[in-house]
């Protein structure tokens, strides 16, 4: 096998990785998303502070799931679209 046949295989991998990573990931941002708003309803009118914290703590947990899915999916369709051009 030549190092260029090596290089897409291995290139090709860390595109599906990423894929299947960030798929998997977007299938726990739903349900993360899901258990947030359940958290919020429950405490979000609490005038305690600590329950404010918590509720900033698990939405900005949430953005950044979101940012991570996106960054995965991005890596993905790179890796496939360089692979594909060796």
């Amino acid at each position: 096998m030549s190092e260029l046949a090596r290089l897409k295989g291995q290139i090709s991998a860390v595109g599906q990785q990423a894929k299947s990573t960030a798929d998997g990931l977007a299938g726990f941002k739903s349900k993360f998303s899901q258990a947030v708003g359940q958290v919020n309803a429950t405490i979000g009118g609490s005038a305690q502070q600590v329950d404010k914290n918590m509720i900033a703590a698990l939405q900005a947990a949430e953005k950044q799931v979101s940012s991570a899915v996106a960054a995965l999916q991005q890596a993905a369709a790179t890796a496939n679209k360089y692979a594909s051009s060796l």
